[in-house]
């Protein structure tokens, strides 16, 4: 029963401290159960048209979520992600293979 208070009140003080970080971050959780699930169910034919900006919205947000925490961790995993995931995306729109 601590445990779910604790996470309540985690969650209060966050919302209070900066609610879009957590919205974003809500957010990113989403999309990347999406479409990990979106590419177990659909593979090897994965609708990346969805999956891509899906994916992608995500890992922007959090740039900004781990800079506002002050975690460099999270914000160079994320920039790192983004870009490997916009040159995909750009292969992808422009048919190369």
């Amino acid at each position: 029963m601590q445990l779910v208070k604790q996470t309540k009140q985690f969650f209060r003080e966050d919302w209070q401290s900066n609610p879009f970080r957590l919205c974003a971050e809500i957010y990113n959780a989403f999309t990347a159960l999406a479409t990990a699930i979106i590419f177990a169910f659909m593979a090897p034919n994965v609708p990346y048209g969805i999956t891509y900006p899906l994916w992608l919205s995500g890992t922007a947000l959090m740039i900004y979520c781990g800079w506002s925490r002050g975690s460099v961790g999270v914000v160079v995993m994320s920039v790192v992600m983004t870009i490997i995931d916009v040159v995909g995306y750009a292969r992808f729109l422009l048919d190369l293979n």
